[in-house]
C-alpha cells in the first residue's frame, strides 16, 4: 500500500495516468514544453485547489512544481500556453480520458454500493443538469464508493435540460456498455413518459425525488394513505433513527403506475431536531424498482445529491468552475472533462487509502479528513522529478 501514499507512484503506475496523457495528439510542429506535462498541470489544479488559470501560472513558477517536472524554465507552464491547448485539443480524445478510469473503477470495487448495510450492491447513476458561468450542461455520475463524473452534455440555453438528457442517456447505452447504471437517480422534473422510456430501454430502473406530489400517482396514494386503516395490506411502513444524519424519519410506500409503468409510490418525512431550520422535511419518491427496500428507497434519494455535493459543489471549489474559465465552449467543456477525469482519479486515491485505515491515519497526522487536508498531506509525498521520472526521455 505505500506506493498508493505516493501521489506520483500511484498516478503512474496504478492509474497508468502518463501513458493516458500519451494519447493525445499535440499539432504543434516545434513544442517547447511537452503536451504531457501542460495537461498534467491542469488535472493538478483540483490537488492543490487551484481555481483560476493564474493560480496556475503562479504555482508552476515554484520550486515545487519545477523539481516535480525537472522544469529549467522560469515556469513549467504558463496560463496562455493552457489556454492555447485547451483551443486544440481533439474532443474526442478529451472524452475518452475522461473515461480513461473506469477499469481502475472496476478493478478497486469502487463501481457499485449499498444503499443499506448488507443490501444489494447496485451500480447507481445520477443525471442532472447544471449552469457553471454561462455555460449550460447534464451530467452523468456514476454513483459507487466514490463519484466519478464520467459524461457530460452541453445544451444551449435554459430549458433544454430533459431533451439533452434524454440524449445523453442513449449515449450512456452505447458508450459504457456493462457499466451502465442499473438504477438511475433523478430529481422531478425528469417525470415524464420520455424519461421512464428512455430509462426502461437501457434496462435500467429510474428513483425519482420531489417535494411536490406527481400529479394523479401521488394524489391516488395520499387518499391510500389516509384510508389505511381500511387497506392495511396495500400500505407499508417503516421508521427508523438516523445516527448519522441525527433525524427521526417515517416512510409509507405503496403501488402505482405511470405511463404504462408499475411504480413503488412512497412519501418519505423526516424530522431533524437540531437543525435550527428546516427540521421537518417531507417528500414523494417514486421508482421503477419493484425490489427496493424501505430503507434503500430512502437512502436512494439522500443519494440524488451527490452530484450536486460531490461532483458540481467540489468542481467549483477545487477549480473554480462556476465562477472563471473561458466564455468559449470549446475550451470550457476540454478544462471541464480534464477537471472530471482528476476529482474521480484523486477521489478513488482516498477511498484505496481509507482502506488501510492505520497508514491513513498516518497520513492524516491527526488533521480532519477533508479534501484540502488530505492533499496536503500527501503533497509531502513528492519527491524530486516523480513526475517527470516516470516520462519517457523524450
Amino acid at each position: 500500500m505505500e506506493i498508493k501514499a505516493n501521489v506520483g507512484l500511484f498516478l503512474s503506475r496504478e492509474a497508468h495516468l502518463f501513458d493516458q496523457l500519451r494519447r493525445f495528439a499535440d499539432i504543434r510542429k516545434k513544442p517547447q514544453i511537452r503536451l504531457q506535462d501542460i495537461l498534467m498541470c491542469v488535472l493538478f489544479m483540483p490537488f492543490f485547489s487551484l481555481t483560476s488559470l493564474l493560480g496556475l501560472d503562479r504555482t508552476t513558477r515554484k520550486s515545487l512544481f519545477k523539481e516535480l517536472f525537472r522544469s529549467e524554465r522560469k515556469m513549467v507552464v504558463s496560463d496562455s500556453t493552457v489556454a492555447r491547448v485547451l483551443n486544440w485539443l481533439d474532443e474526442g480524445q478529451v472524452q475518452q480520458f475522461q473515461r480513461a478510469f473506469l477499469q481502475m473503477f472496476e478493478h478497486h470495487r469502487l463501481a457499485k454500493r449499498e444503499l443499506v448495510p448488507g443490501g444489494k450492491a447496485r451500480r447507481i447513476g445520477i443525471i442532472d443538469g447544471s449552469c457553471m458561468g454561462t455555460h449550460y450542461l447534464c451530467m452523468l455520475d456514476l454513483c459507487g464508493k466514490t463519484d466519478y463524473p464520467v459524461m457530460l452534455l452541453a445544451y444551449a440555453k435554459q430549458g433544454k435540460e430533459l431533451p439533452t438528457s434524454r440524449l445523453l442517456l442513449q449515449q450512456a447505452k452505447t458508450t459504457l456498455g456493462s457499466q451502465l447504471p442499473e438504477l438511475l437517480l433523478l430529481d422531478g422534473e425528469y417525470f415524464t413518459k420520455n424519461i421512464f422510456d428512455e430509462v426502461a430501454s437501457a434496462k435500467a430502473f429510474l428513483l425519482i425525488k420531489s417535494k411536490e406530489p406527481f400529479r394523479d400517482v401521488h394524489q391516488d396514494a395520499q387518499l391510500l394513505f389516509q384510508a389505511k386503516e381500511r387497506f392495511p395490506g396495500d400500505i407499508i411502513e417503516e421508521s427508523g433513527f438516523d445516527v448519522g444524519r441525527c433525524c427521526q424519519w417515517s416512510i409509507e410506500i405503496t403501488s402505482g403506475q405511470f405511463a404504462g409503468f408499475p411504480l413503488q409510490v412512497a412519501d418519505l418525512v423526516e424530522d431533524y431536531p437540531k437543525r435550527k431550520a428546516d427540521r421537518h422535511v417531507e417528500c414523494w419518491i417514486v421508482t421503477t424498482d419493484l425490489s427496493l427496500l424501505p430503507g434503500e428507497i430512502r437512502e436512494a434519494a439522500h443519494l440524488r445529491w451527490h452530484v450536486e455535493n460531490n461532483v458540481f459543489k467540489r468542481l467549483s471549489k477545487q477549480s473554480g468552475t462556476k465562477r472563471f474559465h473561458f466564455k468559449d465552449p470549446t475550451r470550457f467543456y476540454s478544462l471541464l472533462r480534464l477537471f472530471c477525469a482528476a476529482v474521480a482519479l484523486f477521489d478513488m486515491l482516498i477511498a484505496i487509502l481509507q482502506r488501510e485505515q492505520e497508514q491513513f491515519k498516518r497520513i492524516l497526522n491527526g488533521i480532519k479528513a477533508t479534501w484540502n487536508n488530505i492533499f496536503s498531506q500527501l503533497a509531502e509525498s513528492f519527491s524530486q522529478g516523480a513526475l517527470a521520472g516516470d516520462w519517457p526521455n523524450d
